[in-house]
């Protein structure tokens, strides 16, 4: 064009590999890959497109980007990565990108994002990561980047302190928070502080309260300083909160849950629910808002570790099975959402095989128990929001009184579930997967028309083979 930029227009054409994208050397170019079939990224292939200024990836099937991936792309200014599957922003994923302005990574799967991703990014001035599952941000992330427009829309953010992150945002012009979890209470004082000082200079999003019960739904802006926090005259906004909402639950640790109040509890430490989505919060309102006490125990676990350093080709954020949980025999909730289990194995949630087996509950003689083995009286499990991709043959073997199971939210292409083993089943999620409609889907398919759209709650919709994309699996 007049201008010597060379504009590459490669959007739906199938493309599997960079390497098919052939661009002359040596010509600055704009290079357009939105709607193909990438699921990963090469540092070599994208070493051949040195000239370009802009790049567009998304609606793709990239589940991971290398560090250093884009280390040779360092006159690009534009990246688009949205809509895939990403699931985290690690340290240096963003490597080589000195001259990026323009950062769009909404509508993945992202639930980390790693203190130093945009360590080096000193020119980047628009960040997009709404639609994602982000519940934290570490603190200083924003340290060293000139942010002028942020939206984190349609998060999990409970907080945000002035320390480590309001500090360096103040170049923000627009600054997007709607649709996340927001908790009311002392700890959001320095958001609602910073927000008032701001608006003379900035567009805010709406901070809309998710919790305690009393304010859900009413804007941050609207609330008195007092009913957050009745010591917010003495509090120092310059102090992060030391209050931690994890539950950190290690294999090689003895826990044992003990029923206070009606909520599950291990020495002292009450398991918190994770943030919820709008569309969930009925399944996740918490036991403890409730005027009288649970009928049965319930148990919530949020971020699930592991101590001690992983081991090679290991997630340090998995569960070993084994030892993982112990006394669950009269739960009959259990809330694993929002943390970043990659699969379920015999043991995970179970006690050792000398447990004497409750009355009423056989277990097959000769075969390995399922995953959910202590927890037989189980009624209702929710999954979503997690990084499974399958499931164990019989996983759901030792729970034969199970009516709600949510698996929303996953990384699900397919999935064996034995009707034999749901035969109490009267609600399940299954939406937001990013479903493989093929051959190997018909018997699921079969499954879900039987038990009839009063069971499956909401869409189920196929992504992928294209001809299929966005089709309602018991509709194809």
């Amino acid at each position: 064009d007049k201008d010597s930029v060379l504009h590459v227009n490669c959007e739906s054409r199938n493309i599997t590999k960079i390497s098919q994208v052939v661009v002359p050397s040596g010509v600055p170019f704009h290079l357009n890959l939105y709607k193909n079939d990438l699921v990963e990224l090469n540092a070599d292939d994208l070493s051949g497109l040195k000239g370009a200024l802009s790049l567009h990836l998304g609606a793709n099937s990239i589940q991971e980007l290398e560090p250093g991936v884009f280390a040779s792309l360092g006159a690009l200014r534009k990246l688009h990565v949205n809509g895939n599957f990403l699931v985290a922003l690690r340290d240096d994923t963003f490597q080589g990108l000195a001259a990026l302005e323009f950062l769009q990574a909404d509508t993945n799967f992202i639930r980390a994002v790693e203190p130093a991703a945009f360590a080096k990014l000193f020119r980047l001035k628009v960040l997009i990561l709404n639609d994602n599952a982000v519940d934290f941000l570490p603190a200083n992330v924003f340290r060293f980047t000139p942010l002028t427009h942020l939206d984190l829309r349609g998060n999990r953010l409970r907080s945000l302190p002035f320390v480590g992150f309001l500090e360096h945002v103040g170049r923000i012009t627009e600054l997007l928070l709607d649709d996340n979890a927001w908790a009311c209470d002392c700890a959001i004082l320095p958001l609602k502080t910073w927000a008032e000082g701001m608006r003379a200079q900035a567009a805010i999003g709406e901070v809309a309260c998710a919790e305690p019960p009393n304010l859900r739904g009413v804007p941050l802006a609207r609330v008195k300083r007092d009913v957050l926090c009745s010591s917010h005259a003495d509090m120092d906004l310059d102090e992060p909160s030391s209050k931690s909402r994890d539950l950190v639950v290690t294999p090689t640790s003895r826990v044992v849950v003990k029923e206070v109040d009606g909520v599950a509890k291990d020495d002292g430490a009450v398991a918190k629910a994770p943030p919820s989505s709008p569309s969930s919060r009925a399944l996740n309102a918490a036991p403890a808002t409730t005027t009288r006490p649970p009928a049965a125990p319930s148990l919530r676990l949020r971020r699930l570790r592991e101590s001690g350093a992983a081991q090679p080709g290991e997630q340090p954020d998995r569960i070993r099975g084994g030892r993982g949980f112990l006394s669950l025999d009269r739960v009959t909730r259990l809330y694993l959402n929002g943390n970043r289990l990659e699969r379920l194995s015999a043991g995970t949630f179970g006690a050792s095989e000398s447990r004497v087996p409750l009355p009423g509950v056989q277990r097959p003689q000769g075969r390995p128990p399922g995953a959910f083995r202590s927890t037989p009286r189980l009624k209702l499990l929710s999954l979503n929001n997690n990084l499974l991709h399958t499931l164990p043959p019989d996983v759901f073997r030792d729970v034969p009184s199970l009516a709600t199971l949510n698996l929303r939210k996953n990384l699900f292409l397919q999935l064996s579930l034995l009707p034999d083993r749901l035969g109490s089943l009267e609600q399940l999620h299954l939406e937001d997967n990013p479903w493989h409609c093929g051959c190997d889907l018909v018997g699921l398919k079969q499954w879900l028309e039987r038990l009839g759209r009063k069971v499956v709650v909401g869409a189920i919709s196929c992504q992928t083979p294209r001809r299929l994309a966005q089709a309602e699996l018991r509709g194809t």
